[in-house]
């Protein structure tokens, strides 16, 4: 099979675990309030929504322990081990959740199982977006890794936005049935889509980036140590993943909930407005990618956190307004940050990182910083809206916003540097005359 053959499977294979990932993440989020119906006692509904977005937060207090498994499994093992074990773990956690019992015939076991299962998802992903970003990054054309991965990173949002469709399908279709039994067929699809997403998966090579390693006998032996050894790349990193996590889990997790219980937006509204916004963001992911190889790394990072310091409180503003378009205007203005910082937090992360513990330190970074701001955004969210207001959670990211761009522009270094990028479009020049000779 030719080289660009197998190329052109690396992107598809490893967007659709991310994909699944996210859409998982949407369909239990947008879902928190007939979960809570079904899986916690009945006497205290704002109690049960409660309890169903801790065990949202809860999957994610253990995506450090995946990403110290599997991070470690992909700079010891290989890349592709590690992206194939976390999708077929994940496939059959989510599938689960279609099949468990309910409070009212099983009792507190129904939540234990629910926790069970999230607790095994939040496994899976520990390592799932950053090894597929350390995959795709070691098989990128020269010159193009920005705009490669930034497929990777739009992944999060076409997930989420097939979610949010899926659900107002489900909806439209039978509401009566929606809150009673269907809403369990979004988890079965998610859990079919990981399949399909293990099987391209195991069709993959490993790269050659970690042959090399390996050949040459310098693959990590112990990256877990190492990670925290190099601690002050682990802090940039964590930095700009709490940013991410608390803007992209406030849009999945908590917004949804914030719109129609503090808003007053109907449902159908949400979800319609939802996938739209997240559609956009998909593919503004694009040209951020595009910018990334061309002016730089940093500057799609600060302007990025700058609008996110400029508009979370904008936003949240106009949450309140029960039409489409005030909705979808709140969900457009934070895609935007989310869309930049993803993009160019992800490419920094695996470029800054040396090859031999990149799997475990990026996905170390990444995970113990969704850990602590995106586990906890939903619930937080909640409880700042009902202590402060409901300006709250937009004066929380704000502020978190400030503080990451302080640490980027004084602290982060550019990875473009003006050397690399003039090597890596020789390189790309010299691959394409070469293509053009095969052809």
């Amino acid at each position: 099979m030719s080289g660009p053959l197998k190329r052109s499977r690396v992107l598809p294979a490893a967007m659709v675990g991310h994909g699944v990932e996210s859409y998982d993440f949407v369909v239990y989020g947008a879902s928190a309030t007939i979960i809570a119906k079904h899986f916690f006692p009945a006497g205290d509904p704002t109690l049960a929504i409660l309890s169903s977005l801790a065990v949202y937060g809860l999957a994610f207090v253990v995506r450090p322990l995946g990403a110290a498994i599997f991070g470690s499994i992909g700079d010891r093992l290989g890349r592709r081990t590690a992206l194939s074990t976390v999708v077929l773990i994940m496939a059959v956690s989510t599938a689960a959740i279609a099949v468990l019992p309910t409070y009212g015939s099983v009792g507190v076991l129904a939540p234990i199982l629910l926790l069970i299962c999230r607790l095994a998802q939040g496994i899976s992903m520990g390592a799932e977006y950053t090894s597929a970003a350390s995959y795709v990054m070691e098989q990128a054309p020269p010159g193009r890794r920005g705009t490669w991965l930034s497929a990777v990173g739009s992944a999060t949002y076409i997930g989420s936005a097939l979610a949010s469709f899926v659900l107002l399908a489900l909806r439209l279709i039978s509401k009566s049935a929606y809150g009673d039994w269907s809403w369990r067929l979004a988890f079965l699809a998610g859990g079919l889509m990981a399949l399909v997403g293990l099987y391209m998966r195991l069709k993959l090579d490993e790269t050659q980036t970690f042959q090399e390693l390996e050949s040459a006998g310098e693959t990590a032996l112990r990256p877990i140590r190492d990670t925290f050894r190099n601690w002050r790349v682990f802090l940039l990193l964590f930095t700009m993943f709490a940013l991410l996590a608390v803007v992209v889990h406030n849009l999945l997790g908590y917004l949804p909930t914030y719109l129609t219980t503090t808003g007053g937006v109907s449902a159908d509204t949400v979800l319609v407005s939802g996938g739209v916004a997240l559609l956009v963001c998909a593919v503004l992911c694009l040209p951020a990618g595009i910018a990334a190889d061309r002016v730089g790394r940093k500057p799609v990072l600060v302007v990025g956190v700058a609008v996110a310091i400029v508009g979370s409180l904008p936003a949240y503003l106009m949450a309140s307004g029960d039409t489409l378009a005030s909705t979808l205007a709140t969900q457009i203005i934070l895609v935007i940050p989310a869309a930049l910082v993803t993009v160019g937090s992800t490419v920094v992360a695996v470029e800054l990182v040396t090859a031999r513990i990149r799997a475990t330190s990026t996905a170390l970074a990444y995970n113990v910083a969704y850990a602590i701001f995106g586990g906890t955004a939903p619930i937080l969210g909640a409880l700042l809206t009902g202590w402060f207001g409901r300006l709250a959670p937009g004066g929380y990211i704000t502020a978190l916003a400030v503080v990451a761009l302080v640490v980027v522009v004084v602290a982060l270094p550019e990875t473009r540097t003006p050397e690399r990028a003039a090597d890596e479009a020789r390189a790309a020049d010299e691959a394409r005359a070469a293509d053009e000779v095969l052809r």
